[in-house]
């Protein structure tokens, strides 16, 4: 397993962050998904054969929310 994190600035309540952990636990690979909306950080811990960070960084852009980084 590896872990990334991206700061993603858009997310500002738990909706987001439901949103966010929703779509990206639907994706093969993804172990676990942290959100702290303090800090706007979206911790991934994923499957390095199945998915890579770019993918991860896609989706979550996919569904709205900036990536800075």
């Amino acid at each position: 397993m590896a872990t990334t994190a991206f700061n993603v600035p858009s997310i500002t309540c738990s909706i987001c962050s439901g949103k966010i952990q929703g779509e990206l636990k639907e994706m093969a690979g993804i172990e676990t998904v942290d959100i702290d909306l303090k800090s706007q950080q979206v911790k991934v811990v994923y499957n390095p054969e199945e998915v890579n960070p770019r993918d991860i960084k896609r989706r979550i852009m996919t569904i709205g929310y900036e990536v800075v980084g």
